[in-house]
């Protein structure tokens, strides 16, 4: 079984951000005014311009009633 380059999972955890922003029918600013972050903030993470912090994807999240987990690699 081949692993998963860490890339590829930080990938894998953007467009997974990207299709709940999606499936909750949000605009990046509307995503951005729900969770008290700038809308850049929304676009950088979604263009991986850089890493996101995990206290700030939790700030995003935490107003949808989500947040990060450990979880093994397929």
């Amino acid at each position: 079984m081949e692993e998963k380059n860490t890339l590829d999972l930080e990938y894998d955890l953007i467009c997974d951000f990207i299709k709940l922003r999606n499936d909750l029918g949000l605009t990046q600013k509307e995503m951005a005014n729900q969770s008290g972050v700038v809308r850049e903030m929304i676009a950088t993470i979604e263009n991986r311009k850089k890493h996101p912090q995990i206290n700030t994807l939790l700030k995003i999240l935490k107003p949808f009633g989500y947040t990060l987990r450990i979880s093994k690699i397929k």
